[in-house]
């Protein structure tokens, strides 16, 4: 999986566990990966309670490239092995050579360093004699291996491993576990019993083949992971079932970009920013260059975010495209990804105070201006419940986010991955609420190939007679009172007569030849002069007024209504012309 942030996870296993008996207790080895890259565990769990609470477990943390110390990471277990008994020779049937195999030990295209058998008594060894006691009982067997091919033919004959023998005087089951060195290969194993069996009522001399496993040579390339080894000892505080309940907490670690230093080495983060610039390049992700990337911008969103505490953290354990995951990062922190001339960039729904563009009657193609009025239903949503994984109980929670004065009777629901926290839930789910409530006025126009000055999530300035967005036209002629910038004392002749409102300040802004804008200025009436205005204030733009290009144009009202805020939500070329979506902005939305 791929972790972002701070998160509880259920590791899943990295090999085949295994398990072998030490002086007569059972370990169980488990070597898990907790994901990809590096890590700071903050606690190891069974189930709720911290690991170091029992004994009878050991753990390593193994950063990505180190190698498993704790045990031997590739060990194969022969799923064949299943407590078969080794018949005695006084109870082999005729014809029958008394061997139990041969089983194979490790699978095709793996090397084998090590073989391991264990044996078990189930009923002990004992001899229950006349005085209520136990004499003892001895048990010896052979174990043989030989070496074979991919296809499971012999390539060299039997070999002896060992004959060993054990004696015990015990009602109580007995298990033991043995490791033979070998020569590197593919083997199958044999097992045959030496002795004579006591068949006596009294007596318990049985032996059963309880495993074979294969301990293969070198360690295994678990890719740029971190790895969880865990050693348990079989006690009445751990079962199997617990062996099944060992979760994380962990911190992801991470590279943080700065425009000074570059990119740090890893360390803890819950940033969103870093989340979505590792997504983009990591070979998990979409491999792309630091170029691809606007690093500016994700510094920048990365302040805010950890100003406000938002955070991002998240288990990705399914498969989906690189776009849908930065979505889902970029969401969590009310952004969304675009890509722009080659570079992956992330925009933010922000409050946005100057527009980066202005629009109106000289720059909107004629008949293309549209107006999409999206009115509120029975069935509108009055609130939002926004279901998120919290960090407090590591469970799915759910919070539900009103605006003030709605009855939150018919909230829609929204899942925010990658949110753990009650209080950003919230602030997300007044966000969502308060969009649905104040931007249902959708904007539809063309223009020419200034339409490609601004981008996704651009504020932009819009004037037009129809639904009354301020009053536009061009300046067709100037003076002022200084001899330079800026200028003082501006008067501006106007194409168009202006309409002004009793007892308001008036503002005028002007489009530069970049197409980005310029004031709003404070201005002024001229006396008997509807086409004329005084400005007020210093004039920090030279407007053009000749005619080998287009004159400056302007945008004039009373107080914020000079021109009607817009936020675009899509641009697309059409031939020689440009359509935009835009949504009439309205501060109220960030409420938060």
């Amino acid at each position: 999986p791929v972790i972002y942030g701070r998160h509880l996870i259920y590791p899943d296993l990295a090999a085949e566990p295994y398990q072998d008996y030490v002086g007569g207790e059972q370990f169980l080895y488990q070597l898990h990966v907790i994901g990809q890259g590096e890590y700071a565990v903050e606690q190891i769990r069974i189930e709720d309670t911290p690991i170091s609470s029992f004994e009878e477990v050991q753990t390593e943390i193994i950063p990505p490239g180190s190698r498993v110390t704790l045990f031997e990471p590739d060990v194969v277990t022969a799923a064949e092995v299943a407590g078969q008994e080794l018949v005695a020779p006084n109870l082999v049937q005729s014809g029958d050579d008394g061997y139990i195999g041969p089983f194979t030990a490790n699978p095709v295209d793996t090397t084998a360093g090590a073989l391991g058998i264990d044996v078990v008594m189930p009923r002990g060894l004992y001899y229950a004699n006349d005085g209520g006691s136990l004499d003892s009982r001895t048990v010896q067997w052979q174990v043989e291996a030989r070496a074979i091919d991919a296809e499971g033919g012999a390539i060299g004959g039997w070999v002896v491993l060992a004959q060993p023998s054990h004696s015990a005087a015990t009602n109580s089951t007995i298990r033991l576990s043995f490791r033979y060195s070998v020569s590197p290969g593919r083997y199958e194993v044999r097992l045959k019993r030496l002795d004579t069996k006591d068949t006596a009522e009294r007596a318990g001399h049985e032996i059963r083949w309880g495993a074979l496993r294969a301990y293969l040579t070198g360690q295994p390339d678990f890719g740029s992971v971190t790895l969880l080894a865990v050693k348990m000892r079989a006690t009445d505080n751990l079962s199997q079932r617990s062996s099944r309940m060992i979760n994380v907490i962990a911190t992801r670690k991470l590279p943080v970009w700065s425009a000074a230093s570059g990119w740090s080495a890893p360390q803890p983060t819950r940033s969103i920013a870093w989340a979505f610039a590792d997504a983009c390049k990591a070979e998990y992700g979409a491999k792309l260059a630091d170029s691809r990337i606007d690093l500016k911008t994700l510094a920048a969103l990365d302040a805010v975010w950890q100003a406000r505490g938002d955070s991002f953290d998240a288990v990705f354990d399914t498969s989906m495209t690189v776009w849908e995951a930065l979505s889902r990062i970029a969401r969590c922190g009310r952004a969304v990804p675009i890509q722009q001339g080659g570079i992956v960039r992330m925009i933010r729904d922000a409050p946005q105070t100057m527009p980066v563009a202005m629009f109106g009657p000289r720059n909107i193609v004629k008949g293309s201006f549209k107006i999409k009025y999206v009115m509120p239903g029975d069935d509108t949503a009055d609130a939002v419940t926004v279901e998120y994984f919290s960090s407090r109980t590591w469970k799915p929670d759910e919070t539900t986010a009103k605006l003030a004065d709605s009855q939150g009777d018919n909230p829609a629901k929204v899942n925010l991955f990658g949110c753990t926290a009650k209080d950003h839930a919230q602030r997300e789910g007044l966000y969502i609420a308060a969009n649905n409530r104040y931007r249902r006025r959708m904007v539809t126009f063309r223009t020419e190939l200034e339409g490609m000055i601004p981008t996704y999530g651009d504020l932009v300035a819009i004037t037009h007679d129809m639904p009354r967005w301020g009053q536009g036209g061009e300046v067709i002629d100037w003076r002022a009172e200084s001899a330079k910038l800026p200028w003082t004392g501006a008067v501006l002749m106007l194409s168009e007569p202006l309409t002004w409102t009793e007892g308001a300040s008036h503002y005028l802004a002007l489009r530069r030849r970049d197409g980005s804008l310029a004031g709003p200025f404070r201005v002024e009436p001229v006396a008997d002069a509807p086409t004329m205005v005084r400005l007020a204030e210093p004039l920090t733009v030279t407007p053009y007024t000749g005619g080998s290009e287009e004159r400056t144009y302007f945008s004039f009202g009373p107080g914020q209504a000079w021109a009607q805020s817009a936020r675009i939500l899509a641009i697309r070329p059409r031939a020689e012309q440009v359509e935009i979506t835009v949504v009439a902005e309205d501060s109220r939305v960030h409420v938060n």
